[in-house]
């Protein structure tokens, strides 16, 4: 997923950064281990970003049922099962 939205209550970006780039940091350079690492993520030197939005996770269902913003902290329920 490239676009995370953006929260309903404060408008924050919901994007983070790239899951590449961060790979790339943690393989101390290694370009085709981040190569190797960000694929396990389904993603590429140019695209798949991190997502900012928290999942609120309910055990009885065994499932997201729940969004929290990390900047304002609103709680939104999930549209549904299929994001």
């Amino acid at each position: 997923m490239t676009d995370h939205g953006h929260c309903p209550a404060c408008n924050a970006d919901m994007n983070g950064g790239s899951i590449w780039q961060t790979m790339l940091e943690q393989s101390n350079g290694d370009e085709a281990e981040a190569d190797r690492k960000a694929e396990m993520y389904g993603a590429t030197r140019t695209s798949g970003r991190w997502g900012r939005k928290i999942g609120l996770y309910d055990m009885g269902r065994d499932a997201t049922m729940a969004y929290q913003c990390p900047d304002c902290r609103f709680v939104w329920m999930r549209e549904s099962f299929n994001d």
